[in-house]
Parts: C-alpha cells; structure tokens; sequence
C-alpha cells in the first residue's frame, strides 16, 4: 500500500517484487537485465490510489467536525505538533493514514527541555512491538538525522511501558538504552497513570491488524500494471517484423531501391523465398480486455468503501457486530475512528497539562453525522422556517438543520444567529422552550 500510494516510481523501484521477470530473459547473455529494463520502462502503473485517498480525506473533512477543547489546550489548534502542523492538519494526517495502511499510531509527547506538550504521529508499521491491553509499545523511530552537513541513517526505537502504575520512557538504538529511564510527569508533578498512546485500525481504537481499506483498489492495480508490461511488450514484438532469407543467401542491404536476387533450383522445397515474419501477438486484445476488467474492479473496491451501512430491524446487535467485524471498513467507520483517534489523543495532552478526569471527558470530537451531500433546497428550508414558525420545533433545533444543510454559518453559534437578525437571543429561545413546555 505504501508504493502504491507513492506512485509509479516507487512501483518501478521495486523491481520483480511487483513485476517478475519472464522466464525466457534469463537465456540472454547479460541475464536478461537489458530486456528487462526495457520491459519494466514500457510498463505503466495505474496512478489511482493516491487520488483516492485524498478524494476520502476531502469527503471527511469537507464535512463539519466539532472539536471541543479547554482554553488551556487552544495553542494545539494553530501548532499541534512538533513540526507545525494545525489541529485539523493532523486530524486529516490521522484520516489519511487510516485508508493508506489501515493502522495509525498518535503520541502525546513534550519537548525534554520544558514546554507544552504536542502529538505526534506514527505510520502503522512502525509500531513494531505491543500488549493488547496498552502497557507496552514499542516504536520504530529510525531515520535521517543531520550530522552537520551530512545525513545519516541513525536506528532508535521508543519504549513506553507502564511500571508500578507509572508511564515510563526508554529511548534504545542498535546498542542498546540511551539514557536512564524517563518518567514522564503531567503538569504540577504527578505521574501519568496511563501511556499516552492511542493506535486505532480502520475499524477501532485497536493494535489488532486489519487490511487496509483501500487494498483491493491497490491490488487491481498491481494487476493492471503487470498486465499493462506483457500488453506493451506484446505491441513492441508486432512492429519489430524480421526479414527472413530462404534457401537462399540474405541480403546486404534492404530499404527502398535495394535489389536482392536469389536463385534456386526449381526444386520441389528448395525454391527461394524472401519474407518479413512477426509474432502473431494474438494475445494483445485479451490483455487490453483484461486491464479494463481490472480498472472496473478497482472503481467497484473505491465504491464499497463508500457504501453506508444499513439496518435490519431483523438483525440482532449481537450478529450486527459480528458482520461488521468481519468486513472492511466504510468511509463513515473510517471518519468516526479518525475522531476517536484524536479525541483520545487530546485527553492525552488534557492527562499532560494536569487536567482532572472530569475536565479530560469534556473533551469531544464529534464525527460528521454523514458523508452524503446533506444541502438543503430553498423548498426545504421554506418548509423548516415554516413549521419553526407554526410552533413544530425550537429555534435551534431549525438552526441546528440549517447547519446540516449547508445554509447557516458554522462559525456561529445560534446565539451569535439571532443577534444577526436584531433579535434578543435569550427572550426568543426562552419563550420556545415556553412553548415546547406547554
């Protein structure tokens, strides 16, 4: 999944291990390497699931998420991680994520000189090491670090466990510890009780390991891209038509002008002929065929990560779960699980800055009620005012539709609404709620 999303060229970089070699290169003198090399350049790799990931980010996060915070947290939203991102930046990196590996880890960290503490991200894979309940994690955090002028590539790896109750860090490369074991402490002194971890799958907050919702779109085009060397090969031969000598010696030059006598006996199998032969390539239109059939199983993969789930009032919640556990995962279980991802992740930072529980749960990201176009029309909205106005409903309960439909601002509260209109907030919500009681 990760080539695929990176593109032809990380595909083309792997060599055979998305594309073999045929088995009738190895009889060349060099092996095969040039025939090869010409095979693998003719190949084209299908750019499609890229765009589809970001197509999803962009449904997710084209819809409303309400994000809740303390104002003690509100510097998160302009710089919540390390490297600058903003909060909602992040949450689309926790998204994004989710469908290119199936699997996301988020940190709560703070800088080791003092500071406010930020998130972190870890792709699934590098969370090598765990416990199912959450005491232990180990994570993959080799790379690049600069050396002066020099890059190098440098192995560390990130211990966190629980001890006695206590969070505790360990930082280790190929020799071993770095340091002394750090007890990371929130903000006045006290331990973290918990490890400040949250890795999620596409379909929950869990460190099982799922396929990746974006695979089978992923997998048709890999099988578009070996079909597409063998079909390209396949029109290369046809226009390559050799010219053949029978019974008869070849000639010198060939082209426009040229003449070449040859004879022969007159014999029955010895009489001379001179002809261009080609490979028939019989196979081009199946292959052809096949590729489209490929890209049809590509679009169909893309649209069932789309599909909704539906309920059947005949379906226990029991079996409900089991089916559910046992399908890839929707674009709407995909949105939900990004949110839990961050909610909890927040209450992390909430944990850091010495927040009290009942402060941490106060803390909400709320997932878009739906991923489908829920725009109002002028007839619809005309007749919400209208049953508004004839006592049906509350006020808020009409704003609360009017944000769903796209026609008030988001960035208002219903308060800051009815202060647009010239109208006194509290005496209008108070005399509907008035209403609604009598």
């Amino acid at each position: 999944m990760r080539d695929a999303s990176a593109g032809e060229s990380a595909i083309k970089a792997a060599g055979k291990r998305y594309l073999p070699i045929p088995n009738g290169f190895a009889t060349q003198p060099d092996g095969g390497r040039s025939m090869y090399g010409a095979y693998i350049e003719r190949a084209q790799f299908p750019e499609i699931v890229a765009p589809s990931i970001a197509a999803m980010v962009g449904i997710v996060h084209g819809k409303q998420i309400e994000i809740e915070t303390p104002d003690s947290m509100g510097y998160l939203w302009e710089k919540a991680t390390s490297d600058g991102l903003t909060l909602e930046a992040f949450h689309r990196r926790i998204t994004a994520n989710l469908l290119r590996l199936g699997r996301y880890g988020v940190l709560a960290d703070a800088p080791a000189d003092g500071g406010d503490p930020y998130l972190a991200g870890y792709a699934g894979d590098l969370v090598i090491n765990w416990e199912s309940d959450g005491s232990f994690f180990v994570i993959d955090d080799s790379g690049m670090v600069r050396n002066g002028f020099d890059w190098i590539d440098e192995e560390r790896y990130i211990v966190l466990r629980l001890e006695e109750g206590r969070y505790v860090q360990e930082i280790y490369d190929s020799g071993g510890p770095i340091d002394e074991p750090v007890i990371p402490t929130a903000l006045g002194g006290q331990a973290l009780p918990r490890i400040p971890f949250v890795v999620a799958n596409a379909r929950d907050i869990s460190t099982d390991m799922v396929p990746p919702p974006l695979i089978g779109v992923a997998r048709a085009a890999k099988a578009i891209y070996q079909l597409s060397a063998d079909y390209r090969w396949q029109l290369f031969l046809s226009g390559q038509e050799t010219l053949v000598a029978i019974n008869g010696a070849a000639p010198t030059i060939i082209g426009a002008g040229a003449i070449h006598e040859m004879v022969g006996s007159g014999e029955q199998g010895t009489q001379p002929d001179l002809k261009y032969v080609s490979p028939s390539c019989k196979g081009i239109e199946a292959h052809k065929i096949a590729m489209e059939d490929n890209r049809e199983a590509a679009i169909m993969a893309g649209a069932k990560l789309l599909a909704q789930e539906t309920s059947n009032t005949n379906e226990s919640g029991y079996a409900r779960k089991l089916r559910f556990a046992s399908e890839t995962a929707t674009l709407s279980t995909v949105a939900k699980v990004s949110c839990e991802v961050l909610e909890r992740s927040l209450r992390n930072i909430a944990m850091m800055l010495g927040l009290s529980d009942a402060e941490q749960e106060k803390i909400t990201v709320r997932p878009p009620e739906t991923l489908m176009d829920t725009t109002l029309t002028p007839q619809e909205v005309k007749v919400l005012v209208e049953s508004w106005q004839a006592g049906g409903f509350s006020y808020r309960t009409l704003y609360e539709n009017l944000l769903r439909g796209g026609i008030a601002n988001p960035e208002r509260e219903v308060e800051d609404e009815l202060l647009q209109l010239g109208d006194d907030p509290d005496a209008i919500i108070h005399e509907r709620a008035e209403e609604d009681a009598a």
